[in-house]
């Protein structure tokens, strides 16, 4: 028979439970709906296929604060990246194209284990573009090789987001 502390020592423990449970739901949840009549990604969860047919999970949250909440694309096949160094080349130059080739087709760091699976590109927040003027870049885009979001103004103002390198490196 259960004892009245007992009981009581167990209602309190699933009273604690269920509010940590509630604390951490609302943590998961601090993104707010878009105004317009369109949802919003707040996360995703993907199984990736490793070269040697083993499978990595990842997440990644969209969340306030997450290296993600920015993310304006992110590109996961050779067709995608050569869209994407298009679109770059048109907008800044073919410098700016061959920055994002180099980028897909390249290790991060020459002891990371594999080449890249996706590019993610996180535009400033509020960023703007012109999608129809041609843009060239005011300097050498080389120095934006880099593993942080760097961004390069161009004459016109408009900031050109660095894409970065996803899932590839020793850590992932």
């Amino acid at each position: 028979m259960i004892s009245k502390n007992q009981m009581t020592s167990k209602n309190t423990f699933l009273l604690l439970f269920l509010s940590i449970n509630a604390f951490f739901s609302t943590l998961a949840i601090a993104l707010e709906p878009l105004k317009e009549n369109r949802a919003r990604i707040s996360s995703m969860q993907a199984t990736l296929l490793l070269p040697d047919y083993s499978t990595l999970n990842v997440n990644m949250s969209f969340d306030c604060g997450s290296r993600y909440e920015n993310t304006g694309m992110i590109v996961s096949s050779l067709a995608g990246a050569q869209l994407l160094a298009a679109a770059y080349t048109h907008l800044w130059g073919d410098e700016a194209g061959e920055m994002v080739m180099q980028l897909w087709q390249n290790k991060a760091d020459k002891d990371d284990p594999r080449l890249p699976t996706f590019l993610i590109i996180s535009p400033e927040s509020g960023a703007q573009f012109d999608w129809k003027q041609t843009i060239s870049a005011t300097s050498s885009l080389n120095k934006l090789r880099s593993n942080n979001m760097v961004t390069q103004s161009s004459s016109s103002g408009q900031t050109m987001p660095t894409p970065t390198a996803g899932c590839g490196r020793k850590d992932h």
